[in-house]
C-alpha cells in the first residue's frame, strides 16, 4: 500500500481542524436541548379545585334524613311491630344528630358517619293487643377506609359500633301483669364497602352511589346500607368552592339477635328516606 504524500497529509489535517468545532458545537446543542426538556405535569388530586391544588381534601357537615321505618323489636320475648312513616317519627322524635366527615386523598378516602336518634311512640302488643309505649335510643358510629382502584371505583372495609337502648311499658291487663322493660345492647359490625362515582370535568358536581354490607354473624346477623347521592359545590371567594348542597336517598337496615327464651332480644329494623346535607369543604 502506497504511503500518503505530504500534501495529502496536510489537506486531511486542515479538513479535520475545520470540522472539529462544528462537531463540538452540535454535541453542545444536543446536550442543551436535553437539559431544557420540560418536566411532565404533576398529578392533580381528582377533587381539588383549580384555584387551590392540594393533596388532602376534607368535607364535614350535618345532614337530615326524612325517615320511614319498618320492622320489629323483640324485648324479653315480647315482639313489637314498628311500621311508621315520617309524620309518626317526627312526632315520636325527641331529638337526633346526623354528622358526616370525609378525608380524601388521590389514592384513598376515609369516611366517618355518626347517627343518633331518640324515639318514643305508642305501640300495640301483637298477641294481647294491649297498648304499650316503646322507646328506642340508637347510636351508630361508623368509619370506612376506601382505596381508589380507578378514578370512579373505590373498594374498602371498616366497621360500625351500634348502641341501642329499648324500653317497653304496658299496663296490666285482666289476666296479664304490667310490663316495664329497659334493655341496652352494644355490638360491633365489620363492614365491606364500595363507592361508584361519576368523574365530572366540571368540578361543581358530585354524583355516585355508596354501598356497604356487614355483620356476618360477628355482630349483627346482617347489616347493610345503600345511598345514591348528588352534590353541587358553589363558587366562593377567589374560586374556593367551600359549601356544598347534597341530596341523597338512604336505606339501611340490620338484624341483631341475642339471648333465648324469656331473655330473647331481636332488633330487626329498616330505615329509609331522602337525605339533605350541607357540607363544608376545606
Amino acid at each position: 500500500m502506497s504511503s500518503l504524500k505530504p500534501r495529502q497529509i496536510l489537506f486531511i489535517s486542515l479538513t479535520f481542524l475545520a470540522c472539529a468545532p462544528r462537531l463540538v458545537h452540535a454535541e453542545s446543542e444536543a446536550a442543551a436541548q436535553e437539559e431544557a426538556a420540560p418536566e411532565l405535569p404533576k398529578y392533580v388530586p381528582y377533587d381539588a379545585s383549580p384555584a387551590k391544588k392540594k393533596i388532602w381534601n376534607f368535607a364535614i357537615g350535618p345532614y337530615l334524613i326524612i325517615p320511614f321505618m319498618t320492622g320489629s323489636v323483640t324485648l324479653r320475648n315480647q315482639p313489637v311491630d314498628v311500621n311508621v312513616n315520617t309524620g309518626d317519627i317526627l312526632k315520636a322524635l325527641n331529638w337526633g344528630l346526623f354528622l358526616y366527615f370525609e378525608a380524601a386523598h388521590p389514592k384513598f378516602s376515609i369516611i366517618t358517619d355518626l347517627l343518633y336518634v331518640n324515639l318514643g311512640r305508642g305501640a300495640q302488643l301483637p298477641v294481647s293487643n294491649r297498648p304499650a309505649d316503646l322507646t328506642i335510643q340508637q347510636v351508630a358510629a361508623e368509619a370506612v377506609f376506601l382505596g381508589r382502584i380507578v378514578n370512579w371505583f373505590e373498594l374498602g372495609f371498616g366497621g360500625r359500633v351500634n348502641f341501642v337502648q329499648s324500653g317497653l311499658t304496658a299496663p296490666a291487663g285482666t289476666v296479664l301483669p304490667s310490663i316495664n322493660l329497659d334493655l341496652r345492647q352494644t355490638w360491633f359490625d365489620p363492614l365491606m364497602a364500595l363507592r361508584l362515582s361519576v368523574p365530572f370535568k366540571d368540578r361543581h358536581w358530585r354524583l355516585g352511589v355508596y354501598f356497604d354490607f356487614g355483620g356476618f354473624g360477628l355482630g349483627s346477623t346482617y347489616a347493610w346500607k345503600v345511598q345514591p347521592y348528588a352534590g353541587y359545590r358553589f363558587d366562593g371567594i377567589k374560586g374556593h368552592r367551600v359549601f356544598e348542597l347534597a341530596l341523597a336517598f338512604r336505606a339501611f337496615g340490620m338484624k341483631y339477635e341475642t339471648g333465648s327464651g324469656a331473655n330473647r332480644y331481636v332488633y330487626d329494623l329498616i330505615m329509609y328516606g331522602p337525605v339533605i346535607g350541607f357540607l363544608f369543604h376545606f
